[in-house]
């Protein structure tokens, strides 16, 4: 059975569908890529799956995690998954972290919610996270405001920020897309090394043929607000069938 199951998302912001009768499934510990060209709804569907997007914006389908309906569930329900059975890492991380507060603190405090963790092992376990994802002088780091670290820190911030909840599912949207070439590819193989240790499935929204290749397993390419095609990373590059694909 997939641990995530999406079946005929559609998302309709002000009448227009900007998302069509999606279906896709992610297996235990599985890579897949989302791709697509920017606006096709990559990022629209897993912020709808995850309950992401205003009330305003019309979603019907379903979405399944371990054979559980969670699209459309309360609140509270959706707080304990988000974060502990699902994370995400947002495109920009300068805009998704908190300016005010220490980078330390918004790691703990996810620590708290998920792991009701606190003090100095909170602290302690923060520490230890930014030592994983390769924050050199964690300990000083971890007092740092966002605008005193540099992009390729701060995206390893908020990955530190989703590995804190111990997830199932890490999606990682476009994680790489303001970064220097050099810091991407450190990127792409800290979350191929902590897919490997964990054993957590991860979900590469991209519009980076090159990436997704490099790390995922099979792949769903998307075309104005549906999936135009699926298949293995080999048979995509090496057969695509749809005219977008090729």
């Amino acid at each position: 059975m997939a641990l995530v199951e999406i079946e005929n998302l559609t998302v309709t912001f002000g009448g227009a569908p900007a998302v069509r009768n999606v279906n896709l499934a992610v297996g235990e510990g599985e890579a897949i890529g989302v791709i697509g060209e920017s606006g096709c709804g990559k990022s629209v569907t897993w912020l709808a799956a995850l309950g992401l997007l205003p009330g305003h914006v019309a979603i019907d389908g379903q979405v399944r995690l371990a054979g559980e309906d969670i699209r459309g569930a309360p609140p509270k329900v959706l707080d304990r998954i988000r974060g502990r059975r699902i994370a995400m890492i947002f495109q920009d991380p300068a805009s998704a972290l908190n300016p005010t507060k220490r980078v330390g603190r918004q790691v703990t405090e996810v620590l708290k919610l998920h792991r009701g963790m606190g003090g100095d092992a909170a602290w302690a376990e923060a520490k230890r996270l930014f030592d994983q994802v390769g924050i050199p002088d964690p300990a000083e780091r971890l007092k740092a405001y966002p605008h005193q670290l540099s992009g390729g820190q701060n995206q390893r911030v908020m990955i530190a920020m989703a590995l804190a909840g111990q997830p199932d599912v890490l999606v990682a949207d476009e994680p790489t897309t303001a970064l220097d070439v050099t810091i991407q590819a450190q990127i792409l193989d800290l979350l191929k090394v902590i897919r490997r240790d964990t054993g957590m499935a991860l979900v590469l929204i991209s519009h980076d043929l090159g990436v997704v290749a490099e790390v995922c397993s099979r792949a769903y390419v998307m075309y104005a607000g549906t999936v135009v095609e699926e298949g293995t990373v080999a048979s995509l590059f090496s057969a695509p069938s749809h005219p977008y694909t090729r």
